[in-house]
């Protein structure tokens, strides 16, 4: 699971899994960003290199993340049907937002499952993993997400939103 790199702490994703992370598929790895997290029921660091961070994403069997731009770009492109938090500006979690705008678009095309509390993780990771076993990867991604990426590949230093 990956909060990304922003600034601000995501202890409510943090928090989400680490309630339930027994009933995960394993091993779970952690990207904590900022924020401070300890479970030894998880591998948990800080940051990663984008090279380590696309083979994570390739690599798990179920991908839960907050909702930047860049980071669920590559696990849809990875073809994952990733759980998503969206970081919001009310719970001091990002400037604004955006991330819940982008990922209402997503979950309405049926590209991610997205949870707005804890307490949705458990069902979003049954759901997210029944339709990743059945999907196949698109050829193309949709249209807001082939615009997105666009963007991101011609921004210098993107590595996930």
């Amino acid at each position: 699971m990956t909060v990304g790199n922003a600034r601000q702490p995501f202890g409510r994703l943090l928090r989400a899994v680490a309630a339930v992370v027994d009933e995960l598929p394993q091993p779970v790895f952690v990207q904590s960003g900022t924020t401070a997290f300890e479970d030894g029921r998880c591998e948990i660091v800080p940051f990663l290199t984008m090279r380590e961070f696309e083979r994570r994403i390739a690599e798990s069997s179920l991908t839960i993340m907050h909702a930047g731009a860049g980071s669920v770009i590559h696990a849809v492109q990875a073809g994952k049907v990733p759980v998503v938090m969206p970081r919001l500006a009310s719970e001091g979690e990002h400037v604004d937002s955006h991330q819940a705008e982008f990922a209402r678009e997503l979950a309405r095309v049926g590209r991610i499952v997205m949870i707005d509390q804890a307490a949705a993780l458990p069902a979003a990771a049954r759901e997210a993993l029944a339709r990743q076993a059945t999907a196949r990867a698109s050829a193309s991604p949709p249209p807001m997400v082939a615009m997105i990426a666009s963007v991101l590949r011609g921004c210098a230093g993107g590595s996930g939103g």
